[in-house]
C-alpha cells in the first residue's frame, strides 16, 4: 500500500508543478495587459529578462536586462497604447518554462502609431514564453515572438 502511495504521489508531483507555474504565469499576463508596473514590479526577478526577438524584423530587435530596465521599456513601449489584451488559444508547460499561444489585442492611437486621436483595435498573433520561478512568485525570462507584419494593414 505504501508503494503505491509514493509512485501515486511520484505521478502527481509533475502535475501539481506545472499547475503551480501555469498559474503563476497567468496571473503575471493579467498585471503585462493591465500594464500595471507597481505588480509587475513585483513580478520581475531583479535580474529578469525581457526579449521580442521577432521585433527584429522591423530592424529593432529587443533583448532588455533587470527589472528597472523593463520597467522603463515597456512604460516607453506602450504610450499611446490604451488597454491589452490577451486571448489565450492554446498553452504548454514544460519544466519551469510556460509557452502561452494567442492574440495580443491593443487599443491604440497617437502619432507613434500614425494615428490620430481615435482608438483603433489592433491584433498581433504570437506566442509569450515565461521561464517563472515558482518558488519566488516571479518571472525570469519574458520572451514574445509575434507576428508584426500584420499591425500596418490594420493602421490603415
Amino acid at each position: 500500500m505504501r508503494a503505491l502511495y509514493l509512485l501515486i504521489l511520484l505521478f502527481c508531483l509533475p502535475a501539481f508543478a506545472d499547475e503551480d507555474a501555469l498559474l503563476l504565469a497567468r496571473k503575471y499576463m493579467q498585471a503585462y495587459t493591465a500594464m500595471d508596473y507597481g505588480e509587475l514590479e513585483q513580478f520581475y526577478h531583479f535580474d529578469a529578462v525581457f526579449q521580442d526577438p521577432s521585433a527584429s524584423v522591423q530592424g529593432n530587435s529587443q533583448n532588455i536586462a533587470g527589472r528597472t530596465a523593463i520597467l522603463e521599456f515597456l512604460k516607453k513601449a506602450e504610450q499611446g497604447v490604451a488597454q491589452i489584451r490577451f486571448v489565450e488559444n492554446n498553452h504548454m508547460v514544460v519544466g519551469n518554462w510556460v509557452i502561452l499561444m494567442g492574440e495580443y489585442h491593443y487599443l491604440v492611437s497617437g502619432p507613434q502609431f500614425g494615428l490620430g486621436p481615435q482608438p483603433v483595435w489592433i491584433v498581433v498573433k504570437g506566442i509569450t514564453e515565461l521561464q517563472v520561478d515558482t518558488g519566488a512568485g516571479q518571472i525570469r525570462i519574458h520572451r514574445d515572438m509575434l507576428d508584426y507584419e500584420s499591425v500596418p494593414s490594420q493602421l490603415q
